[in-house]
């Protein structure tokens, strides 16, 4: 070979030699070796506040340096916070950084109606990282405190848990606890699925000691096709909660997730939450039940299950004689309307309502209004600030304290007898918070100053406003 060959040889052996070293030397420098050993996936599952054990914190994974973060923080059983947010992952702070929080609150008042509001958009924040251990700083705190959360569960173990089939008999008020349900396998579904029931029920146990204690099961509803209705629990000593759905046949259990897919027409809001809200309810969920969930670090404990009972939509109403309410109010949360025609109101609930006369009321209330959906009318009386004081319902689906969705604590609890009917009183002993009766048709509810014992009304007037409702 040529000298000259050899030389073009080696020229070109020598710049690919510099280009590989280039090359290798590049990519070396150009990686963040801490950046490079974090992914998202590992830091998955379900996180628990350190000091109180309340608030909760979803962490999900968009790609390996990105995770979706949800939390939940009840004030009470009237109020609960939630923040949603995206964080990445910052290598020099050694934390999840963002700046897309959306902050809300969530409130419910006695009958378990939901109230929620923004708080603040694009709030800023983050987690910083030590093991399993997530200590989080949200920027737009009125005195930002850091929070520390610990891990609690994988997600696939937080999925199975919602998932475990315990069906709650609907008759028996010794509904199997979650704690007789089947060991979950080794590898669960990683999203909520349809699952077959036992065929026979477990024997009840004690709960655990320290698992949540449920102190308000949901109630029957009666809904039009299309329309609304809403579902309320109440809890001691629980961390999140989900609502499950059972057939009526109740060989199958679906979470609320599940469900949604199931009933794609129907809106399922606030699914993991006390109060769960069902919007544009299909004939097919008729006979259905749903019950609530509730767990923590120590157990789960389930509901009564209620019943789902919807009535097939006329195809074409055509009222002559009374108006229809439909067009002028509309449809709210829970089905129901709010008028100020009586008219409307007993078409609405679908019969006659006789209000008490008005020199029976209390001194200083007048008629607010009316409030109905299918089976039930409220007539409402309010102070002259508006405020609603006395509440007085008719229903021929629901009774008692269900009906009047009052479930505060009384120190004294009487029966009065008047005209052949029963008066159940609830209150201080001389004063009535909450009073109830049935007819053989129907059930009545006279609610006065809900909670505030030794300020409700006498017997002589309720004598009176009942009296005057015959």
């Amino acid at each position: 070979m040529h000298k000259k060959q050899w030389l073009v040889l080696l020229a070109c052996l020598l710049t690919l030699t510099l280009v590989l070293c280039a090359c290798g030397k590049t990519e070396g420098e150009g990686v963040d070796p801490n950046q490079a050993a974090f992914r998202a996936q590992d830091l998955e599952g379900l996180y628990v506040e350190e000091i109180a054990h309340r608030g909760t914190m979803i962490l999900k994974a968009k790609d390996d340096q990105t995770l979706d973060i949800d939390v939940r923080w009840p004030g009470s059983a009237f109020e609960a916070y939630g923040w949603h947010m995206t964080a990445a992952f910052d290598a020099e702070k050694n934390a999840l950084v963002y700046s897309d929080c959306v902050k809300t609150l969530a409130t419910y008042d006695e009958q378990g109606r939901e109230t929620s509001e923004v708080v603040y958009t694009n709030g800023t924040g983050s987690l910083a990282l030590a093991d399993r251990k997530l200590t989080w700083t949200e920027d737009n705190a009125p005195e930002p405190n850091p929070s520390s959360f610990v891990f609690s569960m994988s997600l696939e173990d937080y999925y199975n848990q919602q998932q475990t089939i315990v069906i709650p008999d609907p008759a028996s008020s010794d509904a199997p606890t979650p704690s007789d349900a089947p060991a979950p396998t080794a590898t669960p579904a990683p999203a909520p699925t349809a699952t077959p029931a036992p065929t026979t029920a477990p024997s009840p146990s004690p709960t655990p000691q320290g698992a949540p204690i449920i102190k308000k099961d949901p109630t029957d509803e009666t809904v039009k096709e299309g329309g609304n209705c809403m579902f309320v629990a109440k809890y001691e000593n629980a961390i999140w909660a989900v609502w499950h759905f059972v057939s009526p046949d109740r060989q199958t259990d679906l979470t609320y997730e599940a469900a949604a897919k199931q009933f794609p027409q129907m809106e399922i809001i606030d699914g993991m939450y006390s109060t769960m809200t069902l919007k544009n309810v299909p004939y097919e969920l008729n006979g259905w039940r749903v019950y609530c969930r509730y767990s923590n670090n120590v157990g789960v404990s389930d509901t009564k299950t209620a019943l789902i009972t919807v009535i097939k939509a006329d195809p074409a109403p055509t009222p002559t004689t009374v108006p229809d309410p439909t067009p002028t109010v509309g449809p709210i949360v829970n089905d129901w309307y709010d008028t100020p025609s009586l008219d409307e109101a007993t078409y609405g609930a679908g019969f006659l309502f006789t209000p008490p006369l008005e020199q029976t009321i209390p001194e200083g209330l007048t008629l607010k209004g009316y409030r109905c959906r299918m089976g039930t009318i409220e007539a409402d009386y309010a102070d002259a600030n508006g405020t609603v004081k006395l509440i007085i319902r008719k229903s021929n689906t629901n009774s008692g304290v269900d009906l009047a969705g009052d479930y505060n604590s009384y120190s004294k609890s009487w029966d009065h007898s008047l005209k052949g009917l029963t008066l159940h009183c609830l209150g201080d002993g001389d004063t009535v918070n909450l009073g109830y009766f049935d007819t053989p048709d129907y059930h009545y509810t006279i609610n006065y100053n809900a909670g505030k014992e030794g300020q409700g009304l006498t017997l002589d007037q309720l004598n009176s406003i009942i009296n005057s409702m015959q």
